[in-house]
């Protein structure tokens, strides 16, 4: 083989390199873009579409240590605003089930109430208490638009336990560890509305 083969072989070599290199950083970014929006779906499908306008899972909001959110570390919350208003905060907590955690998403508005809720996690008993998921059951979205204002401290409870809250039948314990959850979730967003909404000190 000859020079100037070698100088083919080498140049052919060194423009293959470049096109592997400059489609690698091509489908780099195309596939995290689709990792976030499969993330921004799984997130953010609580909130109605067209309602926000920014991206939350850009800029997440890292929350202080906290029982009320029942999560061992600090996790993190996400703001949904439109035109740079708030619309929601999505804000992450953790409940103790009948079988282990139950993990919940809620959606909350700026002013208190709650927009949504959903599971993130559980291994509550099948047929059960999985009907926590909205998919087995409606149960969840019996908490749409409940707020610290609604009931009493004393009312959130399950009606079992003389509270203003339908338990599901059969899974009382789960039903409490819901209930449990929305509230304190709930006050702790009333105590850290200004780290939530991003509001600025006077």
């Amino acid at each position: 083989m000859n020079g100037r083969s070698l100088a083919t072989l080498a140049l052919l070599a060194g423009l293959g390199l470049t096109v592997l290199i400059a489609a690698d950083r091509l489908l780099a970014g195309r596939i995290e873009a689709e990792r976030q929006a499969a993330d921004e779906r799984a997130l953010l499908d609580l909130l109605p579409p067209g309602s926000y306008d920014n991206h939350p899972l850009v800029r997440p909001i890292a929350l202080p240590a906290s029982e009320l959110l029942g999560n061992p570390a600090p996790p993190s919350a996400w703001l949904a605003t439109r035109e740079g208003a708030p619309v929601a905060v999505l804000l992450p907590v953790a409940a103790k089930g009948y079988e282990g955690p139950i993990r919940l998403l809620l959606a909350i508005r700026p002013d208190g109430r709650l927009l949504a809720t959903k599971v993130l996690g559980h291994r509550e008993t099948p047929g059960i208490g999985d009907r926590i998921e909205p998919a087995r059951s409606p149960w969840l979205k019996s908490f749409a638009d409940q707020s610290l204002a609604s009931h009493p401290e004393a009312e959130w409870r399950v009606k079992a336990d003389n509270g203003q809250f339908d338990q599901i039948a059969g899974a009382t314990i789960t039903s409490r560890a819901v209930v449990s959850a929305t509230q304190h979730a709930l006050q702790f967003f009333d105590g850290n509305r200004r780290l939530l909404l991003g509001e600025r000190s006077p």
